[in-house]
């Protein structure tokens, strides 16, 4: 199977392309912010599935939550669209996406769109709203509460609480990959 996962290089783009390999997939197509963009058109007309992970979470202006979780996705079902490729996409979304702040909305803004792309196209579209991540390859300040709370605590620096009572979902990285793969091989839960 030809595999395209968008997003490669990001936490759980890197966490799926390892376990994929490790199952003994081989026809992975990787495709990131620094991949030759051409490559993206190859990748839309071969690929049988797709792991569109690529978005935008902590961008310079608030303009790109839109360019990149939106944007990049019209771009990627209009090249599927034009090589007729019916693939199953999965999308990771986030659990912002029920919120009115501008990352929220852009996640929806892709969610609708893969919808009405699934009822105009016929293909299997699968959306994961992904709750707080944790695990290998986290970064710090970055992408993952945990990997922030254990870098500060390992090295003697504050953290910060901003709601003393809320709870955190949490979702190991590991499960997380395991879902998506079970997902591609038909046995989404």
């Amino acid at each position: 199977m030809k595999i395209l996962v968008t997003g490669a290089k990001g936490f759980v783009g890197k966490n799926l392309i390892a376990e994929l390999k490790n199952k003994g997939y081989k026809d992975i197509f990787e495709y990131d912010l620094d991949t030759d963009h051409r490559l993206l058109e190859l990748y839309a007309k071969e690929c049988e599935f797709v792991y569109h992970l690529a978005g935008v979470n902590r961008p310079k202006e608030e303009k790109e939550f839109m360019e990149g979780n939106f944007g990049f996705t019209s771009e990627l079902l209009e090249l599927l669209k034009k090589n007729n490729n019916k693939s199953s996409i999965l999308l990771t979304s986030s659990i912002q996406a029920e919120k009115d702040n501008p990352y929220g909305k852009s996640k929806k803004a892709g969610e609708d769109l893969l919808f009405a792309y699934s009822i105009e196209s016929e293909a299997e579209v699968l959306i994961y709203r992904l709750p707080n991540l944790f695990g290998k390859w986290s970064r710090p300040n970055y992408n993952s509460v945990i990997a922030t709370f254990c870098y500060n605590i390992a090295r003697d620096l504050d953290i910060q609480i901003n709601d003393l009572n809320a709870e955190l979902s949490l979702c190991y990285i590991d499960d997380v990959v395991s879902e998506f793969i079970n997902a591609m091989e038909g046995n989404p839960s």
